[in-house]
């Protein structure tokens, strides 16, 4: 069976002192980057976008109760 890095991306709505957000999570490397929600796109979007950027390479995805999940076969920190 083949072995993926799984990140798990959430919206973060706007506060009284920030904006919207996007947040990447890396279980495996207890890691999170938080971004600025892209409004030209959505939150897996913004996420995708930031990820590929750096050069991971994506291969799936799939949506939990309230976050999407990235899978990847890039084994690198955040």
């Amino acid at each position: 069976m083949k072995n993926y890095h799984v990140l798990t991306v959430k919206y973060l709505g706007p506060t009284d002192y920030k904006g919207s957000r996007v947040v990447i999570r890396s279980d495996r490397f207890k890691k999170s980057k938080t971004l600025s929600f892209d409004y030209t796109t959505d939150t897996l979007g913004t996420a995708v976008n930031y990820l590929e950027s750096k050069g991971f390479d994506l291969v799936g995805k799939a949506e939990g109760k309230d976050c999407y999940y990235l899978i990847s076969n890039t084994f690198e920190t955040l």
